[in-house]
């Protein structure tokens, strides 16, 4: 094969505008054989013809197909190039890639929301009436005089139930008060989102309505007195949930968060 018709891999990276060390690698990965290689120098050559295959790479590139799959596209011996194939899967990641990020975009909505929320109930003195959205709840009993690796201990077995039930953990948890009556129940919950497709539920999941709560900041937990703070809400006999959750401000004091009190209102919760 005569030299002076083929391309050095410098000339081709000049054509292209790809670095000679991308050349080099899709040679490794075998989906961009020179047309020749001289014995004496093993200096690579390509042939004009190679040109488009170096486009398609590129296209590859662009559209996030992994550069392994190229020679499902790239057919007799890389003189074929199966354009409508490569337009078509790309056209699936992308609205997958869009997807992503709307969904992306729809959480980060969401926690603008709680952070705007969180710091109107710190920086009021008094209770502050909320909107909380339906929540999805995994649950378990929290145990008397829970310690810190109790509680971290807690989280791990309901993020276990989540991911073996198919569903997604979200940044939500903290402890509730479920009052009926005379019954209390104190509970360790996560909040969690249920997918598509997801059918049968664990028997720890609870759907809280969207309601009214009252809500108040806390120094430190203190679930345990709720009904001391909001002793109207505890005077009237109606099915209540107490959520206690540590404040989402701008600025996040990790070593002592901020808490808040959330005690749903008579009549307010709706399925």
């Amino acid at each position: 094969m005569k030299k002076e018709n083929l391309l050095s891999i410098g000339a081709l990276s000049k054509q292209t505008g790809v670095h000679i060390k991308s050349l080099r690698y899709y040679d490794s990965l075998g989906i961009l054989r020179p047309a020749y290689v001289d014995p004496s120098s093993g200096y690579r050559y390509y042939s004009l013809q190679q040109i488009p295959v170096v486009d398609a790479i590129q296209l590859c590139i662009d559209l996030d197909i992994p550069l392994k799959q190229f020679t499902d596209y790239c057919m007799d011996g890389g003189s074929r190039i199966h354009y409508g194939k490569l337009v078509e899967r790309g056209t699936i990641l992308a609205k997958e890639k869009i997807q992503a990020i709307q969904e992306r975009l729809a959480k980060l909505e969401k926690m603008q929301a709680e952070i705007e929320r969180s710091e109107l109930v710190q920086k009021s003195n008094t209770m502050v009436r909320c909107s909380y959205p339906a929540m999805n709840l995994l649950l378990t009993p929290y145990p008397e005089n829970g310690t810190g690796m109790k509680v971290l201990a807690l989280f791990h077995s309901l993020v276990q139930i989540a991911e073996s039930s198919g569903l997604t953990i979200n940044y939500f948890s903290g402890r509730l008060l479920h009052c009926q009556g005379s019954m209390r129940e104190l509970l360790f919950y996560i909040g969690v989102d249920v997918p598509e497709g997801v059918r049968e539920l664990p028997k720890n999941f609870l759907r809280l309505p969207a309601g009214e709560y009252l809500c108040c900041k806390q120094e430190a937990p203190a679930i345990e007195q709720a009904a001391d703070i909001f002793p109207e809400q505890f005077a009237l006999d109606y099915e209540k949930y107490v959520i206690e959750s540590e404040l989402s401000p701008r600025d996040y004091d990790c070593a002592a968060p901020p808490f808040e009190l959330c005690c749903s209102l008579p009549g307010n919760l709706a399925d």
